[in-house]
């Protein structure tokens, strides 16, 4: 099949692993960048904000003409947030238009309000829509989009796995608990607090600005965000990988409960019914619930060396055996995609 890939994340774990992942499975992919056409500088930022101007016209004409000459199979619009509902309408008759989105549009975070007046205003046209989490099911369906299916994160194979660290990047990296991730007022600055206090060598990783005001007295603790092959060796060089879940995005799980594993780094995440689904407790993951469990299985697992390499080791192998890699993911997803197309054939 023919799919086109409309960009509208950023980073190479998104459209270009699901571009890559694809084309090694037979299809022929290209890859549309949104995020191309907006205006320069801070007339660029003002108009993405606003969902409105010059750059965001530009980018729906584009996307019409693409593929109306190109004539795709599937056109991917991921995230989405510059396209509205006429724009969709237009590609309707030439392709099957589906969707899918990391965040959760219907969650609570404040900053996701500006991609409301046009994103879900958009979601009818859709002919179907996968959704990061399962909570979402409803939501789209009640916003009008006909056929809607989970579709979990996952690992790239040819990104994460464990890293050999060099002597220098062990110095920098090595530590007893690494944190990487965002600010929320969760539980999440009680649980590092607690064990910042304690004799553990932690390494927190993220914007200093939104730490620094929760983690006053530890603020020369924090380290700066890392990606890419740094945000890899930076959880190879923890003992322990924590995770917390993002109450925003109303998350039971997130991206990073495959990569850690992938990595063979111990995932320590916080407890939730998917989490259970995903790995076995005690055995290939652990999890908590609160701040006093948070820091007593990371002092009871520093100190049991062994058991923590084999939960480890069991949560790698569960990763890459349980269809949680990006290839299985994108099979799912085209045989999805693939029967809502038959269908959408056989309406007209």
């Amino acid at each position: 099949m023919k799919i086109l890939i409309v960009k509208g994340a950023f980073g190479a774990q998104y459209e270009p692993a699901w571009a890559e992942a694809l084309t090694q499975l037979g299809q022929e992919c290209r890859i549309l960048d949104s995020h191309g056409y907006s205006l320069p500088g801070i007339f660029g930022r003002i108009e993405r904000r606003l969902i409105w101007g010059p750059g965001i016209r530009r980018i729906r004409e584009i996307l019409i003409k693409t593929v109306k000459t190109w004539r795709p199979d599937i056109t991917l619009i991921y995230q989405g947030h510059y396209f509205d509902r006429a724009t969709l309408l237009a590609i309707k008759p030439y392709t099957l238009i589906t969707g899918y989105h990391n965040d959760d549009p219907f969650g609570g975070h404040q900053g996701m309000l500006r991609y409301r007046r046009c994103f879900l205003d958009s979601l009818p046209a859709y002919d179907g829509f996968h959704v990061y989490r399962n909570v979402n099911i409803e939501d789209f369906k009640q916003a009008g989009v006909p056929q809607v299916a989970e579709l979990r994160s996952y690992f790239i194979p040819a990104m994460d796995y464990p890293r050999t660290l060099s002597s220098a990047e062990q110095s920098y990296y090595d530590c007893d608990l690494v944190y990487i991730g965002h600010v929320e007022e969760d539980s999440r600055a009680a649980c590092l607090r607690r064990v910042l206090a304690d004799s553990i060598a932690v390494h927190l990783y993220g914007e200093s600005r939104f730490w620094a005001p929760l983690l006053k007295e530890y603020a020369n603790r924090l380290r700066p965000p890392v990606f890419g092959d740094e945000y890899r060796k930076a959880l190879c060089g923890g003992k322990i990988a924590a995770c917390f879940f993002s109450k925003w995005n109303r998350d039971l799980y997130t991206r990073r409960v495959f990569e850690i594993p992938a990595c063979g780094v111990f995932l320590l995440a916080e407890r939730t019914p998917v989490m259970q689904e995903i790995y076995q407790e005690g055995q290939e993951a652990e999890f908590f619930g609160s701040p006093e469990e948070f820091s007593a299985k990371i002092h009871y697992y520093l100190a049991h060396d062994e058991q923590r390499r084999r939960i480890a080791a069991a949560g790698m192998q569960r990763a890459r055996t349980s269809g949680y890699d990006i290839h299985s993911r994108m099979k799912q997803w085209l045989a999805q995609v693939s029967e809502w197309k038959k269908r959408k054939v056989h309406s007209y």
